[in-house]
């Protein structure tokens, strides 16, 4: 993926989150377009560009939603935490180039790895959001939205996304 192209898709998926998403809340959850970016990063990119990358979206994140850090954390963790995610349903020689898609992982393997990307997303954001277990019943509640928002979206622009 060319570097004009990624950053095309970070613009236009903060764009959107900026503009849409952030004002639509389902049980206190959010949809979270920018991670489409995290999630479609090539893996033949150096870990060093991919993690810098991730910190660079949160902190785009963290400026416009006044969040001082909370999303570059979350962003940088969920991107070094990707490789090794996407290890764990595929054997590192099935996928040296490229992006993860739907097309070239297949629906079995896309799906729990989109799922898994943003369900440690979700958990990792919305707990140091919150500080606190305090509250257990509403935090689970806006994790567990959040994360069903996210997934389908994600799920949905990559297949709509997707060429053969």
């Amino acid at each position: 993926m060319p570097i004009l192209i990624a950053i095309f898709w970070i613009a236009l998926s903060l764009g959107l989150q900026i503009l849409l998403f952030n004002h639509i809340s389902l049980g206190g959850g959010i949809a979270l377009a920018y991670l489409y970016m995290i999630v479609r990063t090539p893996v033949d990119w150096h870990r060093s560009w991919q993690i810098l990358l991730g910190f660079l979206v949160g902190f785009v994140a963290d400026v416009f939603f006044n969040t001082p850090g909370l999303h570059a954390l979350t962003c940088t963790t969920t991107m070094w935490l990707r490789l090794p995610l996407l290890h764990m349903f595929i054997v590192a020689d099935d996928i040296k180039t490229g992006c993860p898609t739907y097309h070239r992982l297949g629906s079995s393997v896309f799906t729990r790895f989109v799922a898994a990307v943003v369900l440690i997303h979700c958990v990792l954001l919305y707990i140091l959001e919150a500080f606190t277990l305090f509250n257990f019943l509403n935090l689970f509640l806006k994790i567990v939205m959040s994360f069903i928002m996210t997934f389908l979206l994600l799920w949905a622009a990559d297949v709509a996304n997707d060429t053969k």
